[in-house]
């Protein structure tokens, strides 16, 4: 009986516990009796019930744990803990599982790293300035071994299915500018620059390959310019060689090789009032492509020539680039030859008209001889002079009636 009370006593005395240790480290420290290899009595059991109590515990039990061994109305079997200042059984598991991040279709966080998870909220990485769903920043203070924003890496092993680096869809019902990619590259540094570099490789089999594929949608009703590619570069005080578009094929000499392909009509010239368009068909043998006067390239055959009358003009003619036959009506006082030494191989016939004589003017010492070096001057109306250039003087090849 003295022992029985020296134990109690001795209990009372002292207010750290030790189970499986003589050197308690808190107020209860419980050691297995093997940690290498625990029995399977090393452990502690809380209180199991089935159900929680029906009086809900007061303020001195903030914090009391049980274990409810079964599942009770919309409470699963686990740990709980009372929460006196919510009035509620609160699990173990649900506040572990609290995140910023859960499961699909859950307000469960992720158990592991295999679990898909989502987010409401929007992300930032490197930046609290948070204007898109996943912002990226990479800042000057940032470790130098980090210079991409973003890389993907796409090593799906499907050979049936069709795989991508990126997928986007722009499918806002914005009246303003809409984009699918927008790309910004500064000028800071030195070094060569890309707004858009792709490397597209292919080896075997028979299907097609494209460096850049665009496809603009349909464009009924759409009451406005519309361009496959629009390229625009440098500015009038801009140096070096500027392309607006470069472009080189190779292939070996049974291929079907073109740095440019353009399955339609082609309009070239600085404004719509100064182009000129090609046709979208060939033309047949033999045949040369002409202009019009609206700018328009048509094919035609090489026998037509350009023909010019001085209608109802007076004073001096000067003879310009579109003159070929040339009909000199009487009330032109002189006609001026163009620079021979500019227009070698260039032929004029000159067609006159009346009886009287029209002199001929000549620039920088050009002259008209005939075939045996005579000098002409004039020309008889009523005749036909027919004319070539050989790149010093104008010469004589032709006369007649």
């Amino acid at each position: 009986m003295i022992l029985f009370y020296f134990l109690i006593l001795a209990t009372t005395a002292f207010s750290q516990v030790g189970i499986g240790t003589t050197e308690p480290g808190a107020q209860l420290d419980i050691v297995a009796s093997d940690k290498d290899s625990p029995s399977s009595i090393d452990g502690i059991l809380i209180p199991r019930l089935k159900k929680f109590p029906a009086q809900n515990p007061g303020s001195a039990q903030h914090g009391m744990l049980i274990f409810l061994s079964e599942n009770f109305n919309n409470s699963p079997s686990g740990f709980y803990y009372w929460h006196h200042r919510e009035n509620i059984w609160k699990s173990i598991v649900d506040d572990a599982k609290a995140a910023n991040f859960y499961k699909p279709n859950s307000t469960e966080s992720p158990g592991n790293i295999v679990d898909n998870i989502f987010r409401e909220g929007n992300i930032g990485i490197g930046t609290e300035e948070i204007e898109s769903k996943l912002q990226i920043a990479i800042n000057p203070d940032d470790s130098q071994d980090i210079k991409k924003g973003l890389e993907i890496d796409n090593n799906n092993s499907a050979e049936t299915r069709n795989t991508y680096g990126i997928e986007i869809r722009n499918r806002s019902k914005t009246n303003a500018i809409k984009y699918g990619i927008k790309l910004n590259i500064s000028g800071e540094g030195e070094g060569e620059r890309y707004g858009l570099h792709l490397n597209t490789n292919k080896t075997t089999g028979s299907s097609d390959i494209f460096g850049i594929y665009n496809k603009v949608g349909r464009t009924e009703g759409a009451n406005s310019n519309n361009y496959g590619i629009l390229t625009e570069i440098g500015t009038s005080t801009g140096r070096g060689n500027i392309y607006g578009i470069y472009a080189r094929a190779e292939g070996n000499s049974s291929s079907r090789v073109f740095a440019g392909y353009f399955a339609g009509r082609i309009g070239i010239g600085r404004t719509q009032a100064e182009e000129y368009i090609f046709p979208d068909s060939r033309g047949a043998e033999n045949q040369i492509l002409v202009s019009d006067n609206s700018g328009n390239l048509n094919w035609k055959h090489n026998h037509t020539r350009n023909f010019i009358s001085t209608g109802s003009q007076t004073g001096t003619y000067t003879i310009g680039e579109e003159v070929y036959f040339l009909r000199i009506n009487p009330n032109i006082s002189s006609i001026t030859f163009p620079d021979a030494s500019s227009n070698k191989g260039r032929e004029l016939v000159l067609i006159g008209k009346g009886s009287s004589t029209t002199p001929l003017n000549f620039v920088n010492g050009d002259k008209l001889d005939d075939m045996q070096d005579n000098s002409i001057t004039s020309k008889s109306n009523g005749k036909i002079l027919t004319i070539i250039s050989i790149g010093t003087r104008w010469l004589l090849i032709d006369r007649s009636n």
